[in-house]
């Protein structure tokens, strides 16, 4: 008999910080309203936004998100620019009645984020330096802080405005000026800026510079500001709040996924990965899904998945993952105990068990990663987000299913790790189950572009230097800009 009680149920597994909490200091100038849409998935009016950062603003007043996200608390204030006394002692006693060991874990401030405008090209204020050198640690000792620089993207504009008026861009293409005003914007802002705080923050405190758009750069931007937040977040449970909590990367909820499983369901004890002894797939399953959407933040307002997953929604996540050799083997680990006699579950080794319940979790958070990757993606400037529908659940459901070298990238990159011959800690299976799925993801996606092999020809670039490399030698091998060939023979045309 296995014995239910060794597994937590999944209501509890956020119970201990249900909601992550942030506080946010800043101006009307300052603050970008795109940001909270691009890391936490919330649309704010920038009347609201504006109105948080006035004087006469509670900071113990929670933001209206309108029901956007169960998961998060937001609280604003102005920041320290303008060396405003009794606004820092306002801050400050905040700070210090949020962070008092009798105040509940998701009442307290987790993380403060301090932005400041990057075309603000000024000296740090005597109240920053105050909070950022001692006043923070003692008002709330060892508080998340990260320093926001917003409107990087206007900072760079600026420098490509100065740039292009002293330069001759005849014959450039589009790839060499975006890389020199890359490199120009990076140290011109570190010299002229970021080491004015970089000498008061003295290496103890990370920050990001965040853009506005909607290109590759401003997508990665808003990608550092989460994985920075995550990064200095120390209590185990306020990571897992944050990583419920963020709308910004896939790979961020798979991630803690990953580790959850890694943690509950199986054991290196014996110096290989095994199935935790004495549970059942049968039970694991279901309870890794239940467990695992609670960190992948959905837009559902109509509670597709739940009604969708009473529906037998883990067997089509397995029948959509394994091959139709392997697929009575599954119907019996969700049917019968591996101990039942007569069952075929019995013929397998705890190595074998071991494997097929990594494929099968590594299945699941296959389809919860497409599910909130192809949700989060949107354009922030429309203003709208997509609903969780059942028509996106079945259509991630049949891209896994028909794509056989999508399902062989999670089946074969399990099948063949070593953890299963040599493991002693966990991480190393929940390693294995990220890796599993963002090499099936980039299957999937590769394969939606139409780069299959004898497609398309392609280029492949590994980072910016060859690219970069590629373009100069051709310059240079090349008299005229109006007749500059790549060597893969693809012509560059001047700029007009």
């Amino acid at each position: 008999m296995t014995d239910l009680a060794t597994l937590p149920p999944p209501s509890d597994f956020l119970a201990a910080c249900p909601k992550f909490r942030i506080l946010v200091l800043g101006n009307p100038e300052s603050t970008k309203q795109e940001l909270f849409a691009k890391i936490f998935g919330v649309d704010l009016e920038k009347k609201l936004v504006d109105d948080a950062f006035s004087a006469d603003h509670q900071i113990g007043q929670e933001l209206d998100l309108h029901g956007q996200n169960a998961r998060l608390a937001i609280h604003a204030c102005l920041n320290f620019g303008t060396a405003d006394k009794a606004n820092y002692d306002r801050v400050h006693a905040f700070l210090a009645s949020r962070s008092a060991p009798t105040i509940k874990p998701e009442d307290r401030i987790h993380c403060v984020w301090y932005y400041v405008a990057s075309e603000e090209n000024r000296s740090v204020g005597e109240l920053e330096t105050r909070f950022f050198t001692g006043d923070l640690h003692a008002a709330a000792p060892y508080m998340p802080v990260v320093l926001v620089f917003t409107k990087y993207d206007e900072y760079v504009s600026q420098v490509k405005l100065e740039w292009s008026r002293n330069a001759d861009e005849h014959g450039l293409s589009k790839v060499a000026v975006s890389h020199i005003l890359r490199d120009l914007s990076s140290k011109k802002f570190e010299k002229e800026i970021g080491k004015k705080w970089d000498d008061v923050l003295n290496g103890r405190i990370p920050r990001v510079c965040v853009s506005s758009g909607e290109d590759e750069d401003s997508a990665r931007s808003s990608e550092e500001l989460a994985e920075a937040t995550l990064a200095c977040l120390r209590d185990k449970n306020v990571k897992l709040a944050f990583a419920a909590a963020q709308r910004n990367s896939a790979l961020i909820s798979t991630r803690f996924a990953a580790e959850a499983a890694a943690e509950e369901y199986f054991e290196v004890d014996t110096g290989h990965a095994r199935k935790r002894h004495g549970i059942d797939m049968r039970e694991i399953l279901p309870n890794f899904v239940a467990k695992a959407v609670q960190l992948f933040n959905m837009r559902d307002p109509s509670d597709t998945l739940s009604t969708i997953i009473s529906e037998g929604f883990l067997a089509r996540i397995l029948d959509a993952t394994f091959d139709p050799t392997q697929k009575g083997l599954l119907a019996e680990c969700l049917r019968r105990s591996g101990t039942e006699s007569g069952s075929i579950l019995l013929n397998l080794t705890p190595h074998e068990r071991a494997v097929l319940l990594a494929q099968a979790l590594a299945g699941v958070l296959l389809l919860l990663h497409r599910l909130a990757d192809a949700q989060w993606t949107h354009d922030h400037r429309r203003h709208h987000h997509h609903p969780l529908t059942r028509a996106g659940v079945e259509r991630q459901l049949e891209e896994i299913g028909r794509g056989s070298r999508e399902k062989g990238e999670v089946l074969h990159t399990v099948e063949e790790s070593t953890i299963f011959t040599t493991c002693t800690l966990r991480q190393g299976v929940a390693d294995l189950l990220v890796q599993a799925v963002m090499r099936a993801d980039a299957a999937l996606r590769s394969g939606m572009r139409g780069h299959e092999r004898g497609g398309s020809r392609e280029i492949i670039v590994e980072d910016d230097s060859e690219l970069q490399d590629i373009f100069w030698r051709s310059v240079h091998d090349h008299k005229r800009p109006d007749d500059v060939v790549l060597p893969c023979g693809l012509t560059v045309l001047p700029l007009t």
